[in-house]
């Protein structure tokens, strides 16, 4: 009776449905617990910078699964415990540390969301400013077109049919060799009429003289 009391004990602890700690190997779960932790602490990282959408959870309770299990496993060296210990400290600490950036980020204080969005704003500051300059240039050529088309028409007494682009083009390509010409990069045109021929001319800032091609002059 008592032989087969321990045998069926014996049978109970071999059982791995019975037991799950029969046929665990510590040192490979260990292993792989380490493994799965430094895969969490990417995973957040990537999250607080933007890299990734969402939080990591899945992993996250795959982990603290994980070390409950190694916890409830019975250890046979010190070893292996010391090593769950070093384990369990770097989680806790990480855990502390992403409910901190967490609580950061709520509140808008975390310094790399902070910096980013310092950088955005630098960044959508410099694209507005491109943007006014961009658009200033693009009403001052237009100004100059009707002052040009207009003076043309005045001069000639017929209308002139006379294309934007073309005028652009042209426009740019007079000051690009202005530019190369006289090494000035600051100039503004004008138009101008002289023998009865309308033209344009550059016009350094120092320069304070009549725009002569002015329909209202």
């Amino acid at each position: 009776m008592l032989k087969s009391q321990a045998k069926a004990k014996i049978r109970k602890r071999q059982n791995p449905r019975q037991n799950p700690f029969v046929r665990m190997d510590i040192n490979k779960e260990l292993r792989r617990l380490d493994k799965m932790l430094e895969q969490l602490r990417v995973d957040h990282e990537q999250f607080f910078l933007g890299f990734a959408p969402y939080l990591p959870d899945q992993l996250h309770a795959e982990v603290k699964r994980l070390m409950r299990r190694i916890r409830k496993a019975p250890f046979k060296r010190v070893v292996a415990r010391y090593r769950l210990r070093v384990l369990e400290s770097r989680y806790h600490t990480y855990h502390d540390y992403w409910q901190r950036v967490l609580r950061e980020k709520e509140g808008g204080t975390y310094s790399k969301d902070v910096f980013k969005a310092n950088l955005r704003e630098r960044q959508l500051n410099q694209d507005r400013a491109a943007q006014t300059q961009k658009g200033a240039i693009s009403k001052e050529m237009e100004n100059l077109f009707k002052c040009y088309k207009l003076t043309l028409e005045r001069e000639t007494g017929k209308k002139q049919n006379l294309d934007f682009e073309v005028f652009k083009k042209t426009l740019m390509q007079k000051a690009k060799a202005h530019a190369q010409q006289t090494g000035v990069k600051k100039f503004s045109f004008q138009v101008v009429v002289r023998d009865g021929k309308v033209t344009l001319r550059a016009k350094t800032g120092g320069e304070g003289s009549k725009r002569a091609g002015n329909p209202s002059s």
